[in-house]
């Protein structure tokens, strides 16, 4: 087979000249010549990942001769200065056997220079020193799996989609079984990983498995990265993570472990939840025991396809969300936390951009914030000839005036004409008892068309129960269409257009507006100043998007202005913002029991700063300041969110944040307050007691939510929660409320058995 180095592939030979080209030239000739690189019938290379030779004992220590055998990965720099070639200091290793993936890593530094402030799970960040492995386990140049490793042996593994575009492209809420230990020398640290292949999803032919790989080390105390690849800061600051830059690599002679995991769970406890007796005219307190049972089932079916069964689905274990204060007329949107839709939750993904989605699982099992229970159901995801499968369904209970409901999903999605592009189509559908439908059903694709210029597009139609529109009415539509530029350096734009008709409906997902057009977003520049100036990125860009009303053809909301966003290499940031703002309300919203904003036409400019201090630091801050018009008055915000990890033990958090609203004219002021305070304690890996207090005074609520965990290893873990929610204002209504609303106290215990 004649070999064919494709550019820039694995070792970027691009546009090096110089010194750094012969050495990333030099690197892979002689990797080829003892052939640790080859190609596929496309020439495009492909790294080959020597087989383990000999025993391994995972205890951090680095010291088998087997090894010794495995030739390390050849680390370039990533940042502050990309390119250099990594003399010594850093050696990673990556292996396998028949069941497990392998990573090893010695890691040289000054001892005392070792950033490791915590052993919790998931704290992932530039703020500890650690190694990463990301793997793009199906080749589709979108999502991957992270692995990450601290000096102490915390571990963070999570999932990216949209080949780390957007936002919203990281989710920590997603776990596995894998296990890794380190030991701190006096030379430096290092670490050994062993990832189960019956914890990844792949593909396999001829009992051959290729798939997309990252590895970098980072460095906390000088914001240093090395690479493998020799990816280049070309994408802005999240350039290290993308799957579509990543090393082909080939793991030869293995199976496709098929996963068996059944997973039940025992929970009991108290709850207090708080119900008006109205004859007596006063509130009471409904105190009773609470127990239940359940369990998951996970079956690996066939390669490539995965089986995921609950019974009476359970998520007490779940944190609170975040409160959030409420200044706008549309409804605020929260995150998904669940485990169960965690696992590749991007095949899903049918996004219109910012919040609106064609399906939001969050909608399935909650009810206006409240849980409802899910009696079961079946989740089925496969990938197979380029195609992307995902199945789901759940049976919710009946519950708040809502009757039993069926929740399906079916999505298909294909690759198509280049690696980075796709196609495909999704249907959702929610069936209650009661006779009551909403269905919906859309196209979606996005198609690279040269570099790294991208065309998207997507169409959704609804049908409802409660709204007669006729079939194919552009009432019922949804339509976004768009041209984006995926680059830091040089100009860069990401241009939309969007429709939504007044019937569209998305019952399973979420839709900000109804009834509008759209026009936006962006164009930029951005560009990196030289090798020794301080700063690490620059860009500069005009933002601007325009409503318009489809049944007036005038404007509804429209924000045009510049922004600024400077990087340093030490680690800190600073943005500027400044906005003329254009509002045409139709009709009066309250943004509190005594203000309210009336119908009108509003126009205003507001500008704001935000500034990060350097995120390396184990004290670091992000420190926001608002100030403008608003509506017909004035608005003053002032935001600061701290973390501190004063020890490996303890970790601090805090977001505070003040909206401070006047409307002179009216005699009408706001000031709403939103404090978050989380206090961690991680004993060691397995032992983690978490606190979070938040108080919103829009609401007049404090919620304070604790949980203990004991997790002796992946899969098995217990927990002792106390969930509490307080009201401030309870003389607001009448019979005077009390100062508890509601209490519950939950112990739990869940035992994977891998089977």
């Amino acid at each position: 087979m004649k070999i064919k180095l494709a550019p820039r592939r694995c070792f970027y030979f691009g546009k090096s000249t110089g010194y750094r080209g012969i050495i990333k030239i030099s690197i892979a000739i002689s990797l080829i010549m003892t052939g640790v690189i080859s190609a596929d019938s496309q020439g495009k290379e492909i790294y080959i990942i020597q087989r383990l030779n000999g025993p391994v004992t995972i205890d951090g220590r680095v010291d088998e001769d087997a090894w010794k055998r495995i030739t390390p990965l050849p680390m370039v720099t990533h940042s502050p200065v990309f390119g250099n070639k990594v003399e010594a200091g850093t050696e990673i290793r990556i292996t396998y056997d028949d069941d497990f993936l392998y990573v090893s890593g010695i890691l040289d530094i000054d001892p005392a220079k070792i950033t490791a402030p915590t052993y919790k799970r998931n704290a992932l960040g530039p703020h500890f020193d650690h190694i990463s492995i990301i793997l793009d386990t199906f080749r589709d140049n979108e999502n991957a799996l992270w692995f990450t490793v601290s000096p102490t042996g915390a571990r963070t593994d999570a999932v990216i989609s949209n080949d780390a575009q957007g936002s919203g492209f990281i989710s920590t809420f997603w776990d596995t079984i894998w296990e890794a230990e380190t030991e701190i020398t006096d030379s430096g640290w290092t670490v050994e990983m062993r990832i189960p292949f019956s914890s990844l999803r792949y593909e396999t032919y001829d009992n051959n498995a290729e798939m997309g790989l990252i590895v970098f080390r980072q460095t906390a105390h000088n914001m240093n990265m090395e690479i493998f690849p020799a990816i280049p800061p070309h994408w802005g600051m999240f350039s290290f993570i993308k799957p579509s830059q990543s090393q082909t690599v080939s793991f030869e002679n293995i199976s496709n472990k098929k996963p068996f995991y059944f997973i039940p769970y025992l929970l009991g406890g108290t709850d207090r939840a708080l119900v008006p007796d109205l004859p007596p005219g006063e509130f009471l307190h409904d105190t009773g025991l609470t127990y239940d049972a359940g369990f998951d089932l996970k079956i690996g079916l066939t390669n490539n396809t995965t089986l995921d069964l609950t019974v009476n689905t359970d998520f007490a274990q779940v944190e609170a969300d975040d409160q959030q204060i409420n200044l706008t007329r549309f409804s605020l949107f929260f995150p998904e936390r669940r485990q169960f839709f965690l696992e590749r939750a991007s095949v899903f993904n049918f996004s219109f951009g910012n919040f609106d989605r064609l399906f939001h699982s969050r909608k399935i099992g909650l009810y206006e914030g409240q849980p409802l229970r899910i009696l079961g159901g079946s989740r089925m995801i496969t990938r197979t000839g380029g195609w992307d499968i995902g199945l789901l369904s759940l049976q919710t209970a009946s519950a708040f005036e809502q009757p039993s409901e069926n929740n399906s999903v079916i999505r298909l999605r294909r690759q198509m004409f280049n690696p980075q592009s796709y196609a495909g189509g999704m249907v959702t559908s929610r069936i209650g008892t009661d006779g009551s439908y909403n269905v919906a059903y859309g196209m979606d694709g996005i198609f690279r068309l040269w570099g790294d210029d991208f065309l998207n597009f997507n169409i959704a139609q609804t049908r409802d129960s409660d709204i007669k529109s006729p079939v194919l009415s552009e009432n019922s539509l949804r339509l976004k269409a768009g041209l984006e530029r995926r680059k830091f350096s040089g100009v860069s734009f990401d241009l939309n257009y969007h429709y939504s008709g007044i019937d569209y409906n998305p019952g399973m997902g979420f839709q900000l507006r109804q009834n509008y057009m759209r026009f936006g977003d962006r164009i930029s520049y951005g560009w990196q100043p030289s090798a020794d100036s301080p700063l690490q990125r620059i860009r500069l860009s005009a933002n601007s998007s325009v409503y318009l009303s489809n049944l007036t053809r005038e404007i509804e909301t429209s924000e045009t202005g510049p922004s600024l966003q400077v990087d340093w290499k030490r680690g800190d940031m600073v943005m500027l913002e400044g906005i003329f703002v254009t509002e045409n309300i139709p009709a009066t919203f309250s943004l509190s029991a005594d203000v309210e904003i009336p119908a009108g036409s509003y126009h205003y400019p507001t500008t704001s700063l935000m500034y990060q201090t350097p995120i390396g630091r184990s004290l670091r801050s992000a420190i926001t300041v608002g100030a403008g018009g608003f509506f017909d008055g004035r608005r003053l915000t002032i935001g600061v969110q701290p973390y501190w990890s004063p020890s490996r033990v303890v970790d601090l958090q805090l977001f505070y944040q003040l909206n401070r609203i006047e409307f002179r004219e009216r005699a009408q002021e706001l000031t709403a307050h939103i404090a978050r305070f989380r206090a961690e304690f991680t004993f060691n890996t397995k032992v983690t007691f978490a606190s979070f207090i938040q108080y919103n005074s829009a609401n007049h609520l404090g919620v304070i939510n604790a949980r203990f965990r004991y997790n002796p290893r992946d899969g098995n873990n217990f927990y002792l929660v106390f969930n509490e929610t307080l009201n401030s204002d309870r003389t607001a209504a009448y019979p005077v409320m009390p100062f508890s609303m509601n209490r519950t106290v939950l112990m739990k215990y869940t035992y994977t058995f891998i089977l």
